[in-house]
């Protein structure tokens, strides 16, 4: 098992036998803010009002103004993200023109790619969702209408090289019905983060999202296989000038750690019984932190200066 969970590390990227995944993210954190767990950050609106409720991440259009993001190492070609979803019953079915993307791929903290919004429904349904490549609304509406309280998946390609990006729901295969966004000037953006965002739009809807996968195939966003999250864990300082960490939850049981460089070469292990990790070995830079911890784990980014 220990050999599979080294594939679903967060921030950067590793092979393995049905595609490359860049990252999994299962929200099993306790109910509070987003930003603070994880790599999450804020790159806009009130930190702190994003927020995680039943391991699962509520994104609520309307008073809540926070954006928050996950960042990674750019790849090339082609890069998915696929999430299940559901939104809360609204009392009578989703309508407005002010249609407010909730995810979407980033290049920095200010260009947005690939945004997937909540829209009117065509027909008898609740909603429905579009999807558009670089414009704030959007740009090819699913046909098929969606229902409040009833979980999807989304998945979400944006080709790199031709500035497109294409959605599926529900799908098995790639073959699957989608929908494109427009055809932009090429190349594209080389993406470096996956991004939730709040709004006002003119239903103030509420979606909850669980389960992402970033990765560079189809095929890698249709695995569950993904390992449980140690809970509460912490990693601290950082970033550190100390030559140590504490690394910290609410298991007893020895940490077996592994630390690697951005390019995922393993440069050292450790089992940590004390609750401190030594890492005076270690040169200024940047790090990955692999914990595995009573068959859960976490990962994290270390900061030397």
């Amino acid at each position: 098992m220990k050999q599979f969970y080294f594939f679903s590390l967060t921030f950067f990227i590793s092979f393995c036998s049905f595609g490359q995944i860049i990252l999994t993210e299962s929200f099993d954190y306790t109910d509070g803010s987003l930003v603070g767990n994880g790599t999450w950050s804020n790159h806009s609106g009130t930190e702190g009002d994003l927020l995680i409720s039943s391991g699962e991440a509520v994104v609520q259009h309307g008073s809540p103004s926070e954006d928050a993001n996950i960042s990674f190492t750019a790849v090339s070609g082609s890069i998915y993200y696929a999430f299940d979803f559901s939104v809360d019953d609204l009392g009578a079915p989703y309508s407005g023109s002010d249609n407010e993307y909730f995810a979407h791929f980033m290049v920095g903290t200010s260009s947005f790619t690939a945004r997937l919004d909540i829209v009117p429904p065509a027909s008898n349904g609740d909603f429905s969702v579009g999807i558009a490549t670089l414009s704030s609304t959007a740009e090819a509406i699913w046909a098929t209408d969606l229902s409040f309280e009833t979980t999807y998946r989304a998945t979400v390609k944006y080709d790199q090289d031709t500035n497109q990006t294409q959605l599926w729901i529900n799908a098995s295969s790639e073959e699957d019905t989608s929908i494109q966004g427009s055809d932009q000037d090429d190349p594209g953006n080389a993406i470096t983060a996956f991004a939730l965002r709040q709004s006002d739009s003119s239903e103030n809807e509420t979606v909850r999202v669980d389960n992402i996968i970033i990765s560079q195939s189809f095929e890698a966003t249709l695995t569950t296989n993904t390992p449980r999250s140690i809970a509460d864990f912490k990693m601290f300082p950082n970033p550190s000038h100390l030559g140590h960490v504490n690394l910290l939850s609410n298991n007893t049981k020895t940490m077996e750690v592994t630390v690697y460089g951005l390019l995922g070469k393993s440069i050292f292990k450790a089992s940590v019984t004390n609750k401190r990790l030594d890492i005076s070995m270690l040169k200024p830079g940047v790090y990955i932190v692999e914990v595995f911890q009573n068959d859960a784990l976490a990962t994290k980014k270390l900061i030397i200066k």
